[in-house]
């Protein structure tokens, strides 16, 4: 019996013994895995102080001001589409004059106000007249919105133009040459789309092609006599057109006979107009050389 009670101490006492070195072994794993805890810690700590400061460096540069260096010259864009300018252009109509056996046409210069409003679209290409017209305008129109797009080096396919013409005596549109406009409206519209004023003392007559020329019209002596009316110090008519002709005639009496005898000679516009109106008549060949006279 007592050889029982002393095995199964022995066996009491071993599991003892193995339970403690088992929670000693325990107890030093978890000392270890605390310590790598402890040092992993750490190692946060500092990258987070690390972190603290970068954002610290970071603030004082976002609170310092921006400088902005700006390009000497603005770049050629619409950034805002809305713009709105006007220009007075010289045009010429037909008048018939009738008497009791003969009829007959003569030419009578008028001015028109050409006004173009842009505003954000879908690339409309509009004209606006008091009544109507025919084709000329609408052709002019779209022609200098293709010039304007090619000069400044923008897209208008998001912008509508509305050109608007007026005259003092609206019916004189129908029978105006829209053509000889187109040139003007040209200058209009790039002025209006760079934000750029016109100079009110610059007239002038031209069409326009789709290489920026200036191509050549009708009436000039008829227009310049609108323009210098107008009050215009300068007249500007496309190349070659600042000349006009000029007839002269000669009599001669002979026994109970007059003879008269006439000749056309081709003489400088600009002395004329210098002299009748103070105005000067100056030929240009494409719209880069019209600009620098009206802005």
């Amino acid at each position: 019996m007592l050889k029982i009670i002393i095995i199964a101490l022995m066996i009491v006492s071993g599991l003892s013994i193995y339970g403690n070195l088992n929670l000693l072994a325990n107890n030093a794993n978890l000392q270890e895995q605390a310590s790598e805890a402890h040092s992993k810690n750490i190692e946060l700590s500092n990258q987070i102080s690390s972190l603290a400061s970068k954002i610290s460096s970071l603030e004082d540069k976002l609170s310092e001001p921006i400088k902005v260096t700006q390009s000497e010259s603005s770049p050629k864009s619409v950034n805002d589409k809305s713009h709105t300018l006007s220009i007075a252009a010289a045009a010429v109509r037909p008048i018939l004059i009738r008497d009791e056996f003969f009829q007959n046409v003569q030419y009578d210069g008028t001015m028109m106000t050409i006004q173009v409003s842009t505003h954000e679209g879908t690339g409309l290409v509009l004209v606006n007249t008091a009544i109507p017209t025919g084709v000329d305008f609408q052709s002019s129109a779209r022609t200098a919105a293709e010039v304007a797009e090619k000069y400044i080096g923008i897209d208008l396919s998001d912008t509508d133009i509305i050109f608007s013409i007026t005259a003092d005596e609206d019916e004189h549109l129908q029978a105006v040459d829209g053509q000889s406009a187109g040139a003007a409206m040209t200058v209009l519209l790039i002025s209006s789309l760079q934000n750029k004023k016109l100079n009110d003392d610059v007239i002038m007559t031209g069409t326009i092609n789709l290489d920026m020329s200036i191509g050549m019209v009708g009436g000039i002596r008829e227009k310049s006599d609108a323009a210098g009316q107008y009050g215009a110090s300068i007249f500007l008519v496309p190349n070659k057109q600042g000349v006009i002709f000029v007839e002269e005639c000669n009599e001669s009496k002979t026994g109970n006979f007059i003879y008269k005898s006439c000749s056309s000679e081709q003489k400088p516009l600009s002395p004329i107009t210098e002299k009748q109106y103070g105005m000067k008549t100056i030929e240009v060949s494409n719209i880069e050389d019209a600009l620098l006279y009206f802005q």
